[in-house]
């Protein structure tokens, strides 16, 4: 077999000039951002060794933490992001796929309402340390993985009188998980990640020392494997934002802008204090007798002039000797432009994060209907994907182990001739999840809007019922049956029917 490339042929059947093939034969254009000429010269990028990066994503989460606690606009960022995504929680609605399984309308209901109480019963059981409801759980996860890039939650079956079930879920810092001292030459193991065959993660390696000090010296006898996989079921629930292809550890959301965060604050610290001072009307003495000052040269005379010191407290006026008159010390800040350079960091912030410049400061006095509306519509489509990546990674698969327990504990009760749980396990947890209610910038505006959507078609009564109250459009039915069966009790006529009444009345012109 000849070693030479392919020939290609063109359409006039002449062999084509294989110009690639020749290490001078290239005409591409030289770009300007892989060249070292102007600001460009100085631009080297560093790359991490396995090390240094496990190092960089721990100092990275010890910062953003600090931040979130102790910054104004970084606490603003995170808690906007975790209450309009998880809020008081994301409600699911068990919708089994009666089509796979066989079902008829009844069944698929009955199976419903039977999975969805014992979602009831067991998300105030959830915390294995017993103080947290599910919604909190979700809440305080996707807060950790905000400000800490990730977060770790461990399945456990607990048998402790007084619980229906026996899954409970064990919160896990992820400072704790790293890599123990005698293990760091293990090839399978990064950032106490262990993994398998295509990298598929199997185990994580969470400190657990005796006296509860964690330090990075410590050997794997001062650790706990946890298997990422018990069977069927996860061993270990670890939830990032992967924005690389080979990412094994999350990163804060607080990082590409981290030096703005802690600029801003400081600067605002220090006009603060700049404010402080020049609101103490501080005076500074002249005096006209140079030699005066010079105490040490002249005799202890007690009738003679004297240099006074005095401390004042805001608001107070200092009187000097003969001789001395008084200069203020003014401060001239913040400048004028002061609001303007603060917004315009915050929208640098705001744009690292996703969130638009409203979301972030609070302020929405420079905005109309439209631009408010933009801005909570591009903040929501964020929301939603936070939503999405929490049910898929967290809310999901917490779902199906309950329901599972619940099968086994025979608080399921399958209908006759359905399929075996494990094999239709799909379609048994298949399920929508409810987020928070968004609220409403012009609600009869948007209300108006959707009743036209649900007429038309184009949007559907379960969907504008999550939408707008973020609950259950079955339960919102049965209930207003209730109350019109009240109604009618007690003898009360609905508005809609009054307005019908009246359209129908002849008017009394009509009558002469």
């Amino acid at each position: 077999m000849s070693g030479n490339p392919p020939v290609l042929y063109g359409p006039d059947n002449r062999p084509l000039r294989q110009t690639g093939a020749k290490p001078y034969g290239s005409y591409e254009v030289s770009r300007v951002a892989g060249g070292l000429r102007g600001t460009l010269s100085n631009w080297f990028v560093s790359r991490n060794t396995a090390y240094s990066a496990r190092m960089e994503r721990q100092v990275i989460a010890d910062r953003a933490e600090d931040l979130a606690a102790n910054d104004t606009h970084a606490a603003s960022s995170i808690d906007s992001i975790a209450v309009n995504s998880v809020g008081t929680g994301l409600q699911p609605q068990s919708r089994p796929n009666a089509k796979v399984l066989g079902w008829n309308e009844v069944q698929s209901r009955e199976f419903q309402t039977q999975a969805e109480w014992a979602w009831h019963i067991w998300q105030q059981e959830s915390d294995a340390a017993g103080r947290l409801s599910f919604w909190q759980n979700c809440l305080v996860a996707i807060r950790t993985m905000l400000i800490k890039g990730e977060f770790f939650r461990i399945p456990l079956m607990i048998n402790r009188p007084g619980r229906v079930f026996s899954l409970a879920l064990q919160a896990v810092d992820p400072l704790r998980v790293y890599t123990p001292s005698d293990l760091t030459e293990k090839e399978n193991i990064k950032d106490g990640v262990e993994f398998g065959e295509y990298g598929m993660p199997t185990g994580y390696w969470v400190a657990d020392p005796d006296d509860a000090f964690i330090n990075y010296d410590l050997a794997s006898c001062d650790f706990t494997k946890v298997r990422a996989k018990a069977g069927h079921r996860p061993g270990a629930i670890h939830n990032f934002i992967a924005k690389t292809e080979e990412q094994v550890r999350g990163v804060s959301i607080l990082a590409p802008a981290m030096k703005f965060f802690k600029d801003l604050n400081d600067y605002l610290e220090f006009e603060v204090v700049g404010a402080i001072i020049a609101s103490s009307f501080p005076v500074f003495i002249e005096t006209s007798d140079p030699y005066g000052t010079a105490e040490g040269m002249r005799s202890a005379d007690p009738n003679a002039e004297k240099t006074r010191y005095h401390e004042s407290v805001p608001g107070t006026v200092l009187y000097g000797n003969i001789n001395e008159k008084p200069h203020v010390l003014k401060s001239d800040r913040p400048g004028n432009s002061f609001d303007a350079f603060v917004e315009r960091i915050l929208r640098a912030i705001g744009a690292s994060i996703g969130m638009p410049y409203e979301v972030i400061a609070k302020d929405f006095s420079k905005t109309n209907y439209s631009s408010a509306r933009a801005a909570l519509l591009e903040a929501g489509r964020v929301f939603a994907m936070y939503q999405k990546w929490m049910v898929d990674g967290f809310c999901q698969p917490v779902w199906s182990m309950v329901l599972e327990e619940a099968w086994l504990r025979g608080m399921i009760v399958l209908p006759k001739g359905s399929p075996d749980w494990y094999d239709a396990v799909h379609a048994y947890t298949r399920a929508t999840w409810i987020p928070p209610r968004k609220g409403n910038v012009d609600p009869l505006k948007e209300i108006k809007a959707n009743i036209l959507a649900i007429q038309h078609n184009i949007s559907t009564l379960a969907g504008v019922t999550a939408e707008i109250g973020g609950g259950d459009y079955e339960a919102n039915l049965q209930q207003r049956s209730c109350e019109r069966k009240l109604e009618r009790k007690l003898d009360i006529i609905p508005p809609a029917e009054v307005k019908k009444q009246s359209q129908k009345e002849p008017s009394d012109d009509s009558e002469k």
